[in-house]
């Protein structure tokens, strides 16, 4: 075997090895270094009825796709949620740019900034690179529900890591015996087809599959759910369908408020609570 090839096999096994040492020398940084945490939703759910109790006025916002702008998140948007005013914050999906450890651990150091509880909605990027687990590990279920003043707050998995048939069912119990006055879904993948013909047509991956949409569509209007936030696409929408209102964040842009009377706010853009209301 010529010299040069001698030469050049040793420098790639010795790229590889330091590779390798680089990747336990990471994992051993998280392990010992970074502060661990576990179970952030029950913490989260705890701080808002905690903050919440006996009161049927309050404020959350909602974001979407953090992911875009993590950056822009923290300097600029964390700061102004601290200031507003509001109750608690919901991710509607995307917040993390994949499913990898240091990206959760990135996402949790930013969102520590907030001197406000939080939840994260399980979309396709929390979803992605076994970050599912992670997910599981850090927030908690994929699936779940609570209660504040006169509101019912759902959370579904688009991604579907949960049998959609099972989260059918999960989804009638907890609404067929409900009384309060609002109902709230959150969704990674929209339900609805966005209006793109003033856009470049940017397909339909970001919908949740038809059929599992129509199905999901068919329990919340029956069980009159008024509004259902997701994330997954770039462009702020509002469509109604069948009583229900289908809110797309859109990116860091589309910031609004959801007050518990039901008005929102989108930026300077004021929905009457007629619009809700109207719904009932």
């Amino acid at each position: 075997m010529p010299k040069g090839s001698n030469t050049l096999i040793r420098v790639l096994y010795y790229l590889s090895l330091g590779l390798v040492l680089l990747l336990i020398l990471y994992k051993v940084y998280l392990n010992f270094f970074e502060i661990d945490f576990h179970s952030v939703h029950a913490e989260q759910v705890f701080r808002i009825e905690e903050t919440l109790a006996d009161r049927d006025s309050y404020r959350f916002a909602v974001v979407g796709n953090i992911k875009n702008s993590i950056g822009i998140f923290e300097r600029r948007i964390i700061p102004m949620l601290n200031d507003s005013g509001v109750d608690f914050v919901v991710s509607a999906g995307n917040a993390v740019s994949g499913g990898g450890e240091d990206k959760y651990r990135a996402l949790h150091r930013t969102l520590s900034r907030l001197n406000l509880p939080y939840l994260l909605t399980f979309g396709e990027q929390e979803h992605s690179l076994l970050g599912d687990y992670r997910f599981y590990d850090h927030y908690g279920p994929y699936v779940f529900s609570f209660v504040v003043g006169n509101s019912r707050f759902l959370f579904i998995d688009s991604t579907f890591k949960t049998d959609l048939e099972w989260q059918i069912h999960w989804l009638k119990q907890e609404l067929a015996g409900s009384n309060e006055r609002y109902r709230f879904v959150f969704s990674g993948q929209p339900l609805l087809p966005v209006d793109q013909e003033w856009l470049i047509d940017l397909g339909d991956d970001y919908l949740m599959p038809e059929s599992s949409a129509n199905a999901l569509k068919s329990i919340l209007s029956e069980q009159g759910v008024d509004v259902v936030f997701s994330a997954n696409f770039p462009i702020y929408a509002q469509q109604q369908h069948d009583g229900v209102e289908y809110v797309v964040t859109g990116g860091l842009v589309a910031l609004f408020l959801l007050l518990s009377m039901a008005t929102i706010i989108m930026l300077m853009s004021v929905f009457h609570p007629r619009a809700l209301a109207s719904s009932q």
